[in-house]
Order: C-alpha cells, then sequence, then structure tokens
C-alpha cells in the first residue's frame, strides 16, 4: 500500500481549499452589478454630468468595469483636473472628482472664459463665482485646454498672488488689463488705476493693501491713480495716468519693474 507523506497531503488540502474559496469569490463576484453611481465634491461640474461621462450603467457587473477608463471619460469635462473611481462595495460605484478652480474671468474681442491659477483655459461656469477679476485687454485667440504664456499668465499670477493675501484683500481686483507687456490692475474701492507694471507681484500687491487701509482710515485717497513699479514707495498722482509717457509728482528712486 502506498503510503502518502502527511506534508504532502496537508498541501493537497490547503491547495484545493484555497481553489475552492477562489470559485466561490469569483461566482460572488459575478453577482455583483452597479446599483447606484455616487459622485463626491462636485462643485462647477453636476453629479449628472459626471455620471453622463463614466457611462456606467446600472446592472453593469461591478468587477467587469474598466475603472481607469471611466476616470479618463470623467476627466474629458474641462472642469475636471482628475477623477478616482473605486468600488464602493457591495453594489456602488464611488467618483471622486478634483475640479479645476476658476480664479478670474478673460475676455477677448470675440468671446469670453475663464482660468485657473495654473492658466489653463476654460469655458464660463455656469455660475460664475463670487468676486472674480476680469483680465482685459487680451488679443490672442484662445481655446477651452489651451496654457496661458507671457502677460496673460503674468495677470493670473497677480491674481492669484491678491487671493493668497485673502479673500477681503482680493476682492478689491475688479479688473486686470494687458498693456503692452504691463499690468494695470484697477480697483473696486475708490475706483483706483494701480500701475502694476511686471514681476515681483507679492511685493506690490503688500504696498496695495498696505495703501488702501491707509486710505479708508483717511477718508479715501486723494489721487486718481498709483503705481507700484518702484522699490521701497508708492508713487500716487491725479488725472490720467498714460503707463508709457507718466509724469509721476515724486521722482522715483527705486527702480522700476
Amino acid at each position: 500500500m502506498l503510503k502518502i507523506d502527511r506534508t504532502y497531503l496537508n498541501l493537497i488540502i490547503v491547495i484545493s481549499a484555497l481553489g475552492a474559496l477562489f470559485l466561490l469569490s469569483q461566482s460572488w463576484k459575478n453577482q455583483l452589478v452597479v446599483e447606484k453611481v455616487k459622485v463626491y465634491d462636485e462643485r462647477l461640474v453636476t453629479g449628472d454630468e459626471v455620471k453622463s461621462l463614466a457611462d456606467i450603467r446600472t446592472g453593469s457587473p461591478l468587477y467587469k468595469l474598466r475603472l481607469l477608463k471611466i476616470a479618463k471619460r470623467v476627466e474629458e469635462n474641462p472642469f475636471v483636473d482628475k477623477a478616482v473611481v473605486v468600488r464602493a462595495l457591495p453594489y456602488d460605484v464611488a467618483i471622486t472628482v478634483k475640479e479645476r478652480d476658476p480664479i478670474a474671468v478673460v475676455a477677448t474681442p470675440t468671446s469670453a472664459y475663464s482660468i485657473d491659477k495654473h492658466g489653463i483655459i476654460l469655458p464660463l461656469p455656469m455660475q460664475r463665482k463670487n468676486n472674480m477679476p476680469v483680465i482685459t485687454g487680451v488679443h490672442e485667440q484662445l481655446q477651452v485646454g489651451d496654457t496661458a504664456t507671457g502677460t496673460l499668465m503674468q495677470a493670473v499670477d497677480f491674481v492669484n498672488d491678491a487671493q493668497n493675501l485673502g479673500p477681503a484683500f482680493s476682492a478689491n481686483i475688479a479688473e486686470v488689463r494687458l498693456d503692452h507687456g504691463d499690468l494695470i490692475a484697477y480697483t473696486t474701492v475708490f475706483s483706483l488705476q494701480v500701475i502694476v507694471g511686471k514681476n515681483d507681484f507679492n511685493r506690490k500687491l503688500l504696498y496695495l493693501q498696505k495703501f488702501l487701509q491707509e486710505a479708508a482710515i483717511n477718508g479715501g485717497p486723494q489721487c486718481s491713480y498709483v503705481d507700484l513699479r518702484y522699490n521701497g514707495q508708492i508713487v500716487v498722482g491725479t488725472g490720467t495716468a498714460d503707463i508709457h509717457s507718466q509724469l509721476a509728482i515724486v521722482k522715483p528712486a527705486g527702480k522700476e519693474n
């Protein structure tokens, strides 16, 4: 009579048990079908829009869904930066979207768009966010999905830096105009024209914040424009400021930028 080694026998039993569990799990998986699709973190994109792009049909086998392909379909919406799709056992699919956040409206001679802090050109959202400034003076042709460059990207950086100083301050920026490579901003409070120039926006915005605070205390500024292009000081003026032929009241000692 052939003797079977006990260790070998135990191994056969374990393998058989694992095989049976595998078959049972496959049978269990095949019985799981989609009942609900849940969408999380949507604001600009509605849950119905996400579900339409995901195209997951109720009753579809849960474990036959190709999650990465579904995520890519959802990311076709220009407002969606990233989509994560997971199976929410036993019968649901969960889609979490990370949306792009428009920070300004971009006005061109023929159309209008919104733009996020990375310079991605977006459609105008169905519901415009409060206190979004308008970027004007844009003459280039834009398309949704383009990335801003040059002075337009500088304007985006300026708006983003203003937002970093808090909503109470950034709400003062009503418009940012592109002017031959420089930026000119317009404030909601006091209706000031602000000559920004280019670069070093954090310092310039801190100057502007301090200037507006002191002006509010003193009952308003006695000027029609301020010039932030010079290190260490703010140049103020009355009348209309022409950024290319400006006669400053105070001769600037700092370097223009």
